[in-house]
C-alpha cells in the first residue's frame, strides 16, 4: 500500500503470483457500448502495469432500472465483454445492484511470476521514461459535457481511452524496464510520484516531450482539465516547476486521466528500439517524456522543465 502499486500480488507457488485488481466509474461518454469497452479497458490496465497477464473478469455494475432501459446496460456489457474478447480473457461473472447513478468496471484477475512483478520500488538512475498514451482526456470529457467536441476529435479520445495496455505492455516486458504504471487518476505526476519516492531518486520530465491529444491548446481555452485539485494537492510538496513552465500544460501533467498510456522506467540503451516497437504496433504518440536523476533537492522527487 506505502508504493501505491497498481494491483495486489499473492504468491501461490515459488513460481505463480496471483494479480488482482477492481475499478468502475461513471460513465465518460454518451454511448453505452462504447463506455463499456472504456471501463473495461480501464480495469484490465492495471493488471497489465504489474507485468502479468490477465486471465478472467468479473463484472461490478449498478444502475437504477426505472431510469435507464435494460438496452443500453446490454450495450455497456456487451462493449466491455468486446474488450475482454480482445484480450483473451475470460467473464466468469459479476454483481449487480439497483442505485441511482450507474457504475460500471471489473475485477481482473491474473499471473505472473514472483520474480517478474513490475513494483513502484525499482526505478534505475539514468532510466529515460516513456509514455504510451496521450494526456488530455479530462479537457475532452469536460468538452463532451458541453457538447463541444468534434466528431474526428470525439473519435480520436474514445480510440485512446478504449486502447488496451496490453500491447504496450507486451513489448516493454521485452526490455531492461525497471518499473512500470498506467497513468489514470492521479494523472502523470500522481502516479510517477511513488515510484520516485520509494527509488529516492527525481524524474525531470520536459513539457514539451510529453504527448497530448490533438487540439487540446484549443480546447484548453473553452474547457477545464478535471481532477486537478486532487493531484496538485497530493503532489505540491514533492514538485519542483523549472521558469518557463506554462501553467496549462502543467495542469494537463496534474489531470485525472481515463484509461491512460504506461508509464515505463527503462534503461536508456533500450528506450530507442521500444520506442520504435510501440509506435509501429499502435501506441503511435508514445514518447520519451524525460529521464530518472539523482535528487537535487530534498523531498523534490517530481521536476518539470521548459
Amino acid at each position: 500500500m506505502e508504493n501505491m502499486d497498481d494491483a495486489g500480488v499473492y504468491r501461490i507457488t515459488d513460481d505463480i503470483a496471483l494479480v488482482q485488481t477492481v475499478d468502475f466509474f461513471f460513465p465518460v461518454v454518451d454511448d453505452p457500448r462504447m463506455n463499456g469497452m472504456i471501463a473495461a479497458a480501464n480495469s484490465l490496465s492495471d493488471v497489465w502495469a504489474m507485468g502479468a497477464k490477465a486471465h478472467t473478469a468479473m463484472n461490478v455494475l449498478a444502475y437504477p432500472p426505472g431510469l435507464i432501459h435494460a438496452e443500453a446496460i446490454g450495450e455497456m456489457l456487451a462493449g466491455g465483454s468486446e474488450k475482454l474478447v480482445e484480450a483473451e480473457v475470460a467473464l466468469v461473472g459479476g454483481h449487480t445492484m439497483e442505485q441511482e447513478d450507474v457504475l460500471y468496471g471489473l475485477s481482473v484477475t491474473g499471473t505472473v511470476h514472483p520474480n517478474k512483478i513490475m513494483t513502484n520500488t525499482n526505478a534505475r538512475l539514468n532510466d529515460l521514461v516513456i509514455l504510451t498514451k496521450p494526456l488530455g482526456t479530462g479537457v475532452y470529457a469536460n468538452g463532451m459535457i458541453k457538447e463541444g467536441i468534434t466528431n474526428v476529435q470525439y473519435k480520436e479520445v474514445t480510440a485512446s481511452m478504449s486502447r488496451l495496455n496490453m500491447y504496450a505492455t507486451d513489448i516493454l516486458m521485452k526490455f531492461r524496464v525497471s518499473a512500470m504504471t498506467d497513468v489514470t487518476g492521479f494523472g502523470l505526476l500522481g502516479h510517477a510520484l511513488p515510484i520516485m519516492r520509494s527509488s529516492n531518486l527525481m524524474i525531470q520530465i520536459s513539457q514539451n516531450s510529453v504527448p497530448l491529444l490533438s487540439h487540446i491548446d484549443t480546447l484548453l481555452l473553452k474547457y477545464s482539465t478535471k481532477g486537478v485539485c486532487k493531484v496538485s494537492e497530493y503532489v505540491e510538496g514533492f514538485l519542483d516547476v523549472e521558469d518557463g513552465v506554462q501553467p496549462k500544460k502543467l495542469s494537463l501533467f496534474q489531470e485525472a486521466e481515463t484509461s491512460g498510456g504506461i508509464l515505463a522506467f527503462i534503461h536508456p540503451d533500450d528506450a530507442e528500439q521500444a520506442l520504435k516497437m510501440l509506435r509501429e504496433n499502435g501506441d503511435e504518440k508514445s514518447a520519451v517524456i524525460g529521464s530518472v536523476q539523482k535528487l537535487e533537492t530534498y523531498n523534490k522527487f517530481l521536476k518539470v522543465t521548459k
